[in-house]
């Protein structure tokens, strides 16, 4: 038998638009699993700590038959805030039956790309993050939750950065979330290349494709760019990874898209990812 993966799909490409509508596009591109956890149509897309919130997202993910598979937290996570922060979201997102909370990690420029911060000056930010999400992940383990970081400059900026900060934070319930656009976008790095160093530590696996040289801000429809996706599927499949394969970004080169238009897209996203899953030995 082959083994599964769940191919998702974040609400992100519709961040313009309404949560629901977001639902919507993605439940109507055949997908049955979603990530959730950013703004949409310029406000946030849910509150936490507000009296039958989790009921209330319940009954939209029942509507258009999705299950949630992980929850952007970077915001609940950081370093900055206090930890009772991340218990809220914590305990928020385990109603909901997430079990992923999907984080960045620190950020080594002041303005991409020109403008970096020095090692020096980047060491105190490191540290912080590091002594906050061992603390992070001494209450995820409690409930049973996994945090995951992905590629983002800093002290996630590749696959070996990773492994070093998942070492220094030493949590077992703090792991990796790789994003293969990411990689090649910021660092100009080959992600298929780069990725063994970290597969065996992947939760999920955002797949984002990139286009061009670096900084180049351009991210078509996955399996329509320079990522190579059948060499990175097959590593999962090597290291017999079971989580969610997740489309985050689309928009090409950024022009504006309609809801119409997205849904287009995300449904070709879909059937782009499942004939490579697949053909790398997944069942979807």
């Amino acid at each position: 038998m082959k083994p599964g993966v769940k191919l998702a799909c974040m609400t992100f490409p519709y961040n313009k638009y309404p949560l629901e509508r977001a639902l919507e596009g993605v439940a109507k591109a055949g997908f049955r699993y979603v990530s959730l956890g950013l703004p949409h149509d310029g406000k946030p897309a849910f509150n936490d700590g507000a009296e039958g919130e989790a009921e209330r997202i319940l009954r939209l993910l029942d509507k258009y038959g999705l299950e949630p598979v992980s929850w952007i937290s970077t915001d609940a996570l950081a370093p900055q805030h206090p930890i009772e922060r991340a218990r809220k979201r914590m305990d928020f997102v385990k109603a909901l039956g997430v079990k992923e909370l999907l984080s960045l990690g620190t950020t080594s420029y002041r303005r991409f790309p020109s403008e970096p911060i020095s090692d020096e000056d980047m060491k105190p930010l490191n540290d912080a993050f590091a002594a906050k999400y061992r603390l992070v992940g001494e209450e995820a383990e409690k409930r049973g939750l996994v945090v995951t970081i992905k590629p983002h400059t800093g002290n996630t900026a590749t696959a070996q950065v990773i492994a070093d900060t998942l070492r220094t934070i030493g949590s077992p319930a703090v792991k990796a979330s790789y994003d293969a656009g990411n990689v090649r976008f910021y660092e100009a790095i080959d992600p298929a290349e780069d990725f063994p160093a970290i597969s065996s530590q992947t939760v999920s696996f955002i797949a984002k494709d990139h286009r061009g040289a670096r900084a180049e801000a351009d991210f078509p429809i996955p399996g329509e760019g320079d990522c190579n996706f059948p060499a990175m599927f097959a590593e999962l499949k090597r290291v017999s990874f079971s989580g969610p394969v997740i489309v985050e970004r689309l928009e090409g080169t950024g022009g504006p898209a309609s809801a119409e238009e997205l849904d287009e897209r995300v449904a070709k996203a879909k059937a782009n990812l499942e004939l490579m899953l697949e053909e790398a030995g997944f069942s979807v």
